[in-house]
């Protein structure tokens, strides 16, 4: 590499890393019992007590993340970095991946690779809690996914790759749907090299697919000394009935979902809205984007849609032009197989709330910034567009800032570690409690204390502990309770 090249791919790092640290390093900041529940799996692994292939209470989405955490909690502990180091690690491995495409498959000179890259490196604080939330499956499509691109010429990994990825979560499979379609407009997909390929990859993937079902007979499925047997009927199956299971073929209701993509999904995803960081559980009185910032969507993301098309009706591109935009063209089309997956998969139901459900444009947005940074004739227009993408990128940075400011200053202090902290000076160390409570305080105390959960109950050795312990248990309320104490302002502790 030259010195250009290694000074934007260190500037892209530090910079993930920046906007990640509040999420990693301060372990209040954003976590909740869906992500103590990885964390458990992590330690419980790292302890050696049990051997979770899936998430824990389910037999589907393969429990990548705490694979990847139980090493690092062998040495550092159960903590909540010690949990999300691995995902910053993704975090910065796809910021690379991104820039080695743009770069290497597409021809682009450091900094306006780099300048393309920045749309998923300075993601919105939102956003970016998003890409390092240990909930199962968040931000390892994305890398997935340029994984899948690496290794296209490699069929047997990247048939590991697409399983594994498929198994852990299936948006991975859009992907495999970008590589098609590409090949398929390069009018190369049956060739008998392609067919070779893609027989191998697949046929790969379904090998792993295949493995990781019969590995489940021996998955501690629901915690420390429990087997498939001891879950709930219902939620027993696999991915691909999960996929089907959400199916909808409700044209009304995916096209009326199809403008909320615009006016909706993508001002949040892209950090525009104005709103604040507690609406994604994050403690902070901090909000991001800005208000009317919105539309800048429209020239960011239309001028090289419209340039594009333009050029292409005027210019007869060679084939090694077309070859060197394939990259760019790979993570469109991803990202527009995901919008549709998240409509058809959501039945039209685009919020907030099912935001997570596609991340993937996040890629799709630097993909175009790509294909228009090597394509644009016009410095003039090439400007105007290049100050709209700086100023996304601003009002993001600005949010980071506040945050970063926020807790370097005057951290907030979590509701739930207020909970925690009563419940050591009372002595207290068997609870029940809801889900959102119970695995939360289990996890941050190391299972120092052990709460059982009343509704979602994920560990079944909980269960049986607090119940041995019946007269020195408590419950966790919400609420008042009829002869209760208050323990903090929050919650109360009732009898069991």
């Amino acid at each position: 590499m030259t010195r250009s090249t290694w000074s934007v791919v260190v500037a892209l790092a530090a910079l993930t890393v920046a906007r990640s640290a509040v999420f990693v390093f301060w372990p209040a900041a954003h976590f909740d019992s869906d992500q103590a529940v990885t964390g458990l799996m992590a330690k419980h692994l790292a302890e050696l007590r049990a051997f979770p292939v899936f998430w824990y209470g389910q037999t589907y989405m393969l429990g990548v993340e705490a694979w990847l955490a139980a090493p690092v909690m062998a040495v550092a502990g159960a903590t909540v970095p010690a949990l999300k180091l691995p995902l910053l690690a993704m975090n910065v491995a796809i910021a690379w991946l991104l820039f080695r495409g743009l770069t290497r498959d597409m021809g682009l000179d450091p900094f306006r690779a780099g300048f393309a890259t920045l749309f998923f490196v300075l993601a919105a604080p939102i956003t970016s809690a998003h890409f390092l939330t240990a909930n199962g499956g968040n931000v390892e499509p994305s890398l997935y996914v340029l994984l899948l691109w690496t290794l296209r010429r490699r069929p047997a990994w990247m048939g590991i790759v697409l399983g594994i990825g498929f198994l852990n979560r299936e948006f991975t499979i859009y992907g495999a749907a970008g590589l098609l379609a590409v090949d398929a407009i390069a009018r190369r997909l049956f060739t008998m090299d392609s067919l070779r390929r893609y027989v191998v990859a697949f046929g790969t993937a379904a090998g792993i697919w295949l493995t990781f079902l019969g590995l489940r007979q021996w998955s501690s499925a629901a915690g420390p000394g429990t087997t498939t047997a001891d879950l709930h009927s219902q939620l027993a199956g696999n991915n691909l009935l999960q996929v089907a299971e959400r199916l909808c073929v409700d044209v009304a209701a995916i096209a009326s979902g199809a403008g909320r993509i615009a006016t909706v999904h993508w001002p949040e995803l892209f950090g525009l809205e104005s709103q604040p960081l507690t609406d994604f559980g994050i403690e902070s009185a901090v909000r991001q984007g800005l208000s009317g910032s919105a539309w800048l969507l429209l020239p960011v993301l239309g001028i090289p849609l419209v340039r594009s098309v333009l050029r292409r009706s005027r210019v007869e591109k060679t084939g090694s032009e077309e070859a060197s935009n394939e990259f760019a063209a790979y993570l469109i089309v991803v990202a527009a197989v995901s919008l549709a997956g998240y409509l058809v998969g959501r039945c039209g139901v685009v919020d907030f709330y099912t935001m997570r459900y596609e991340l993937l444009s996040v890629l799709g947005a630097a993909g175009l910034a790509g294909w228009y940074l090597r394509t644009e004739r016009s410095s003039a227009i090439a400007a105007a567009w290049s100050a709209c993408c700086a100023v996304i990128f601003a009002i993001s940075v600005a949010g980071h800032v506040r945050l970063i400011v926020e807790y370097s200053t005057d951290p907030p202090f979590a509701m739930k570690q207020d909970l925690i902290r009563a419940l050591d000076a009372r002595g207290i160390r068997y609870a029940y409690a809801d889900y959102w409570t119970s695995y939360y305080v289990s996890f941050m105390t190391r299972e120092r204390i052990i709460v059982a959960s009343d509704d979602i109950p994920r560990i079944r050795e909980y269960q049986e502990i607090v119940a041995s312990h019946g007269s020195e248990a408590i419950r966790i309320s919400r609420r008042p309770c009829e002869g209760g104490q208050q323990l903090t302002m929050a919650f109360w502790g009732c009898r069991p």
